[in-house]
């Protein structure tokens, strides 16, 4: 009896045991093989995932190691999240050109005592600068196909401006920095990065369908610093964001601001920080968020209307993301219309054709700007490689029904060009230098002429901003010249604004910056004036309620939109790599 006792309390202790176990064991298998996605956008296609994760797990490997040599100089120095996201992961989307990748990198703890912000900023650019080198260097020795452009030298003013940003930060209050010719907008938790340049690299393992064109493609990889700093005086401490600031001037998209847009995180250590997104946020903090979401997406699109200026496709995914941001206010019919225009678009086989023509020329672009990174790639044919599969795409879009040969005559020429000046760096540049752009905009014309629905674009467009106009919200186009005197666009709302006190109207665009401050001049330009230089062309957007109906239809839009946090959540798919991924 006292056996057959024992026995019994045996059982559960067994059984829990061999469920821990299990439990070790399949955390040890993700995380060693890395199949988990976690997401929060219901939206994310996650069924990319076991084709891009050769890529996403190469790069891991590299950014891991890098943290780990990085421990030398910060010893609390680790990988916080690492994340995949962009265009890639929209539904039904088969013209995906490349693979935006992002790493939150935590630099460890520093004293702040009133006194040392220069010698806290150069400390911290200087772990920055190492792990930047380590991952250039880790990636070209890895064996993994990577080819990477070297991080350029910080500039030796950045630390006077992180310095300035440093004690602007710690007084515990909202602050704007100019930078640029553009004021930045920072919370008290926030620290500019000026002149921050992603890293790009290149690689032919980026896929995303088993059909997926294996050329080389670009991983950009942007890493957002974090770093906890104590103020001596006080004993608080405060968690920092570094804010990237680009070497034009624009502050790119943090992780913070893309959870709502198709991403996944890649890796297990992403879980702490991915599971507490949306629960830090409060009602107010979640709906600027969502608008500043379609802000950023809305000032991608690269024509307004009819207005062509650069790759139309681009504008159709920046245009899905903002109708699904926007999908929870929008009568069912409309949003089906911009959705299954824009569906039909992204996944047509003539489109990603010429899609991928179009970005293996600005690969091709971008890999002879500089002698030594052409040498590089040539020691092992991938030039010669790369301009032989351009005219193999271009080969493939002879047999496309919906593509005219003689349509591609100018494509024909320019592919003999290069491909005879494949092995010759000084050739292949003076035809870039002189044939480039203008190639680049008839593959431009000639995708947005087979873009089904095309005229309907323009339309949806329109739609979108007449949403938002009903609430308050308008949208104006502004043109900044290198005077920092800035153009807005003269339409029905804009005519109506005093151009003395504009800046009182606080002009955001869709990185949560300003484009102006108290000094900048502000003149109108007519419509047919306005397009002649469209790189320097922005949007810029005013919340301006006048009237009662504006007020209610605000107060409906902010109900609705936060009514629809419930759908942003963490979600976790295990994956299975396949083979041919």
């Amino acid at each position: 009896m006292k056996r057959f006792k024992k026995i019994k309390n045996l059982k559960p202790i067994l059984l829990t045991i061999l469920i821990c176990l299990c439990v070790i064991y399949g955390v040890l298998f993700i995380k060693n093989n890395n199949y988990i996605t976690l997401y929060i956008s219901p939206e994310t296609n996650t069924s990319t995932y076991p084709y891009i994760s050769k890529v996403s797990n190469k790069i891991n490997k590299v950014l891991f190691e890098a943290a780990k040599n990085l421990r030398t100089n910060c010893p609390d120095a680790k990988i916080v999240y690492t994340n995949g996201f962009g265009s890639g992961f929209l539904k039904n989307n088969i013209t995906s050109s490349d693979y935006d990748y992002s790493a939150g990198v935590y630099l460890g703890k520093y004293e702040y005592n009133g006194s040392n912000s220069q010698e806290l900023a150069n400390k911290i650019l200087k772990n920055i600068y190492f792990y930047q080198a380590n991952i250039y260097s880790i990636a070209k020795s890895s064996g993994e196909g990577f080819y990477i452009e070297k991080p350029p030298l910080q500039k030796a003013s950045d630390a006077g401006l992180m310095a300035a940003s440093i004690q602007k930060a710690l007084k515990g209050t909202p602050y704007s920095m100019k930078l640029q010719n553009t004021v930045f907008l920072l919370k008290p938790d926030e620290i500019i990065l000026p002149n921050y340049n992603v890293m790009r690299i290149y690689n032919k393992d980026i896929s995303y369908y088993p059909e997926y064109r294996k050329i080389l493609r670009e991983l950009t990889a942007n890493i957002d610093y974090y770093i906890d700093i104590t103020d001596t005086q006080n004993g608080k401490t405060r968690h920092i964001a570094l804010i990237t600031c680009t070497a034009n001037g624009q502050r790119p998209y943090q992780i913070e601001f893309r959870h709502f847009v198709p991403n996944i995180y890649t890796n297990i250590s992403s879980f702490n920080y991915a599971k507490n997104i949306t629960n830090n946020l409060d009602d107010d903090e979640y709906f600027n968020l969502i608008l500043t979401n379609y802000f950023h997406h809305f000032k991608l699109l690269s024509y307004g209307n009819s207005q062509l200026s650069e790759n139309p496709l681009k504008a159709v995914k920046r245009l899905l993301q903002c109708a699904d941001i926007l999908t929870p206010v929008l009568p069912k019919d409309s949003a089906e219309q911009i959705k299954t225009n824009s569906y039909n678009i992204i996944k047509s086989t003539t489109i990603a054709l010429i899609n991928d023509y179009y970005t293996a020329n600005e690969i091709l672009y971008k890999i002879t700007e500089t002698k030594s990174f052409y040498d590089e790639l040539e020691k092992n044919k991938e030039v010669s490689g790369h301009i032989q599969n351009m005219e193999s795409i271009l080969n493939g879009m002879i047999n496309d029904p919906e593509i005219q040969y003689g349509e591609l005559k100018p494509l024909f020429e320019y592919q003999r060009d290069i491909s005879h000046a494949k092995t010759n760096i000084s050739a292949l540049q003076n035809i870039i230098k002189n044939k480039y752009s203008d190639t680049n905009h008839y593959i431009e014309k000639l995708m947005f002429a087979k873009m089904p629905d095309n005229k309907k674009l323009g339309i949806h467009i329109t739609y979108l901003n007449k949403v938002l106009e009903a609430a308050g919200i308008y949208n104006i186009k502004l043109y900044k010249n290198n005077n920092d005197h800035i153009y807005i666009f003269k339409d029905n709302f804009t005519a109506g604004l005093n151009l003395k006190t504009i800046n009182q109207l606080n002009i955001i665009n869709g990185d949560n910056t300003r484009i102006y401050d108290n000094n900048t001049k502000f003149e109108f330009m007519n419509p047919e004036d306005f397009y002649g230089d469209t790189k320097q062309l922005s949007y810029g957007w005013i919340t301006n309620r006048q009237t009662t109906l504006q007020n209610t239809i605000y107060k409906d839009l902010m109900e609705y939109i936060i009514k629809d946090k419930s759908r942003y959540h963490l979600r976790i798919r295990l994956g299975i790599q396949r083979k041919n991924s």
